[in-house]
């Protein structure tokens, strides 16, 4: 009985190790391409509030009750260091993050899982575009 016991114990282990090791996501590598597929979505679904150049200045910016911000000032807003995990955060979640302000701002998370079924089921690969593309527009 001890035998069945230490046997049964040691692949709950290895069950739950494996099951800790298949969550564990590897982003891709911040790239061209990626960032141009990131512009793509974001003048698609983002322009339209954070303006073409992302300084919080869209055609529909002026309807908001509070205004968007300046997405290229994101790095100089947090010390120096571009919050890559806040904007996903703010992207897959929307106003449920207290210090995002604005309920005005969608939920991109639910809408991306249903734009691209077929290749991003998740919608985490529009969300890691979108994250890249607002990287590369930081000031410096």
């Amino acid at each position: 009985m001890p035998r069945f016991v230490v046997v049964t114990a040691l692949l709950f282990a290895a069950l739950a190790a494996a099951a800790r090791q298949e969550k564990t996501q590897v982003t891709p590598a911040t790239g061209p391409a990626q960032e141009k597929a990131g512009r793509e979505i974001f003048l698609k679904y983002c322009a339209s509030c954070h303006g073409t150049s992302a300084h919080g200045d869209g055609p529909a910016a002026f309807t908001l009750k509070t205004p968007p911000p300046d997405l290229t000032t994101l790095a100089k807003r947090h010390d120096g260091t571009y919050p890559a995990g806040y904007v996903s955060a703010v992207l897959r979640f929307g106003r449920s993050i207290a210090s995002h302000g604005s309920e005005d701002m969608p939920v991109w998370g639910t809408r991306f899982r249903n734009a691209d079924p077929l290749h991003d089921p998740s919608g985490q690969q529009h969300i890691d575009n979108l994250v890249a593309f607002i990287h590369a527009l930081q000031t410096k």
